[in-house]
């Protein structure tokens, strides 16, 4: 299966130069509400017990947010929210990479992977006791490896949001980062740390051929058919085997359609040379 990742231009260009994709703290993630459905609230008779309860949880929900890095993509690459929110006002990219790569699904290296990152959105934010007992143990901040018999604790900690966000149909992946400060290749993979406007972004190498689709945003410059042609060149340089898109205003709804950029660019020329 395809999923895809909404970028500016820029960006998108960059992850098909470099074949990487850039995984990110939940402490920089735009929703303040990341990780806190990770450990319901302590109850009891005891108010000093609570409240140091309370505390605990607290810092073990920062140490997640700083240790994990969570790679976020999408099912759907013609939505018109997600076009306007992350992919530059309709003026950016969306890049489709095949999700059955290793580097996603392997569940010794990926703290959750990607056949269980299906985000699950509700009105209500979880607060309950744990339905399920957990089977084994987790270290805080440094498991690398997929907990399954944690995997209720895994859902509550990054992939509960709230309902408002459904319209993204989110996917994750989540990797253990801890140690990248002094060792780019750690057991989540080898990685490449980039600063992205005062925050770190870590890039993951992908295998060659996991690309395969790239859409070009309805207001992007590159649709005029010279720009596009020189486009095509440029990514298929990096990315030999990709389809390449256009994306159009469909004629009878709300709604985005995508065409097949080369032919209809090649097609332009062909009239405005007669």
């Amino acid at each position: 299966m395809i999923l895809y990742k909404y970028v500016s231009h820029d960006a998108g260009m960059k992850i098909l130069q470099n074949g990487s994709v850039g995984f990110t703290q939940p402490c920089h993630f735009n929703d303040p509400f990341e990780v806190e459905a990770s450990y319901p609230s302590t109850e009891g008779s005891n108010p000093i017990e609570v409240m140091l309860n309370g505390i605990r949880n607290w810092a073990k929900k920062s140490i997640w947010k700083e240790n994990t890095g969570v790679l976020s993509l999408t099912r759907q690459p013609l939505n018109p929210l997600m076009w306007a929110h992350y992919g530059n006002e309709h003026k950016g990219i969306v890049v489709g990479i095949d999700s059955s790569i290793s580097e996603f699904t392997c569940e010794e290296t990926n703290f959750v992977p990607i056949q269980y990152g299906s985000v699950i959105y509700t009105n209500i934010k979880p607060d309950s006791p744990f339905l399920s007992k957990p089977t084994e143990p987790i270290e805080v901040g440094g498991t690398f490896h997929f907990p399954k018999g944690q995997l209720e604790r895994l859902q509550r900690m990054f992939l509960y949001k709230p309902a408002c966000w459904a319209y993204e149909e989110e996917v994750r992946v989540a990797k253990c980062l801890k140690g990248i400060e002094t060792n780019r290749s750690i057991r989540s993979g080898t990685f490449t740390t980039i600063d992205v406007g005062g925050r770190p972004l870590y890039l993951l190498d992908l295998p060659k051929g996991a690309i395969k689709e790239v859409y070009i945003g309805v207001r992007s410059e590159f649709l005029d058919a010279d720009k596009a042609l020189d486009l095509i060149k440029s990514i298929r340089n990096y990315q030999p085997q990709v389809n390449v898109y256009g994306c159009k205003i469909s004629n009878s709804s709300w709604e985005l359609d995508s065409f097949e950029l080369e032919t209809a660019a090649n097609k332009a020329l062909q009239r405005t040379s007669r």
